[in-house]
């Protein structure tokens, strides 16, 4: 059986670019120098990102994977235009980049790594492989722990025309999102004949929806056994999701907290914490 190739996916923006560069070093730090790392960016951004690249790390334009009739406006922040559905908000046209991804590269793993994220431990994804099969998150007990996840679970059902689930317990959402390439082209070409439109044009006009809990849904309730995946309950990175910023002593305690199992870390965007704090503390 032909070994399976791997690649990182890193979509980002002007705003998270010092967060971006601490996670490509941390690649090119501790991960297996086989896997190549795709940065994928607007067109506008992309001076920005340039000097990032090399050494295994790619850039792939946003607006070169997406439809034409999908377009940004000078000045205009929060939202894209459309030709053919009402306004997209930023954060539904981040979810159709990231499922625009496989459609462009050719590697038969995509692991999703959020720019807000860093490595802190060697990691080698083939040591995760079990008879050839790949972790796919799948956390239990999740029940009201997420009042959204719900509602997009239904969304995510009705998309791929599955009965809904109802009163969830699983989740599917996390950091460091393992995609078979080929997986993902099935579920969006499921998207494609349940709702008899591009599924970028089923997903565009959503006020709320999930690209994770698509692919997750997709593989345990449609494709099940024949999925390629093993279903991993563990959280793996070591995740700090509050808004409030972490000053020096708050990241060595967060620190702290890492256990063996943890081959990263996620300090939010949101929170605003330092870079600088960041890269004294892990860098």
């Amino acid at each position: 059986m032909k070994p399976l190739s791997y690649a990182l996916v890193t979509p980002s923006y002007w705003a998270d670019v010092e967060r971006c560069r601490f996670l490509v070093e941390s690649v090119q730090r501790w991960v297996d120098r086989g896997v190549r790392h795709y940065l994928v960016i607007a067109r506008r951004d992309v001076p920005l990102f340039r000097g990032m690249l090399g050494s295994g790390t790619d850039l792939i334009v946003v607006e070169d994977i997406i439809p034409s009739w999908l377009f940004r406006v000078p000045g205009v922040r929060h939202f894209w235009f459309s030709l053919r559905t009402r306004p997209v908000k930023n954060w539904i046209l981040q979810q159709i980049v990231k499922l625009s991804v496989p459609a462009a590269v050719g590697e038969d793993v995509l692991l999703y790594a959020d720019s807000d994220m860093f490595f802190i431990a060697p990691f080698y994804p083939r040591s995760f492989e079990r008879d050839g099969k790949v972790p796919l998150l799948l956390e239990t007990g999740q029940r009201g722990l997420i009042p959204s996840n719900d509602v997009w679970q239904a969304i995510a059902a009705r998309l791929l025309g599955l009965p809904p689930d109802g009163d969830s317990d699983i989740n599917y959402v996390g950091q460091l999102i393992w995609w078979k390439r080929e997986n993902a082209l099935a579920a969006l070409q499921r998207v494609c004949d349940v709702t008899g439109k591009q599924w970028q044009r089923a997903i565009a006009p959503l006020s709320g929806f999930s690209e994770y809990i698509l692919y997750g849904m997709y593989n345990h309730r449609v494709l099940g056994e024949k999925s390629g995946h093993w279903y991993d309950g563990t959280t793996r990175t070591l995740n700090y999701w509050d808004t409030a910023p972490l000053s020096i002593q708050g990241l060595q305690q967060f620190k702290a907290h890492r256990a063996d199992f943890h081959h990263s870390a996620m300090v939010s965007a949101k929170s605003r914490t330092s870079m600088e704090d960041v890269r004294r503390v892990f860098g």
